[in-house]
C-alpha cells in the first residue's frame, strides 16, 4: 500500500471517531468514538514509519496506546461509578453530579 492510502484511511477513521464523538451523547459510544480517532492517528505514524524505513513510528504508536490504555480504564471508572450513583451515563445529565454532592463531599 502506498502512504496515500494509508493517509486517506487514517483520516477516514479520524472522522468516523470524531463524528462519533459529536453526535453520540452515551459516555460509552464517546469513548469508542475516541479510541477509533487515536487508531486513526497511529495508523498514521506505523505507515509514515514504514514508508521512510524507520522504526520510529511504531515506538511512538506503542506509547500512544500505553496512554490510551491508561486513559481508557480511568475513563470507565467514571462510567461506571456515574451508572451506579446517577444511573445513567449520558453526558447530558452527568453535570447533575454535582448537585447531588452533599456537604461532606459524598454522593447521596
Amino acid at each position: 500500500m502506498s502512504l496515500l492510502h494509508i493517509i486517506s484511511f487514517s483520516i477516514l477513521l479520524f472522522l468516523l471517531g470524531l463524528t462519533i464523538v459529536l453526535v453520540r451523547r452515551q459516555l460509552l459510544f464517546i469513548l469508542m468514538g475516541l479510541e477509533i480517532m487515536i487508531n486513526g492517528v497511529v495508523l498514521i505514524f506505523i505507515g509514515a514509519g514504514q514508508y521512510w524505513g524507520s522504526a520510529n513510528g511504531q515506538v511512538i504508536s506503542l506509547f500512544i496506546m500505553l496512554v490510551a490504555g491508561s486513559e481508557l480504564a480511568i475513563t470507565l471508572l467514571i462510567a461506571m461509578l456515574s451508572y451506579r450513583y446517577l444511573k445513567t451515563t449520558r453526558i447530558d445529565n452527568l453535570n447533575q453530579l454535582s448537585d447531588r454532592l452533599n456537604k461532606e463531599n459524598e454522593l447521596l
